[in-house]
């Protein structure tokens, strides 16, 4: 590692040096690591394909994963609301019984 921000990366036995912005060296050693651990589950899934068809498996289902959330917080924001229209249901009926 130097002192410049440039780190040398070695994915599918290839080894490319990325320069990283400040502060950002080791988000994007994890970033590598997390895509090589992502390429060796893919392997071992569909052992017969190519190099760049692993490494745009792999990129998909990291794709993928990082969208799923997004879907859940939809869901968690449509049951917040229905929860919040219950509750107005709820005080407005006791409210009634006053």
């Amino acid at each position: 590692m130097s002192g410049d921000g440039v780190r040398v990366l070695r994915i599918l036995g290839r080894e490319y040096s990325i320069k990283a912005p400040a502060g950002e060296e080791r988000a994007l050693q994890d970033a590598a690591a997390l895509l090589q651990a992502e390429i060796a589950a893919s392997k071992k899934k569909y052992p017969y394909v190519t190099s760049n068809e692993l490494l745009l498996l792999s990129a998909l289902n990291l794709c993928a994963r990082q969208l799923a959330p997004s879907d859940e917080a939809a869901q968690d924001s449509e049951t917040l609301a229905r929860l919040s229209a219950l509750n107005r249901r709820i005080l407005a009926h006791l409210q009634s019984q006053d």
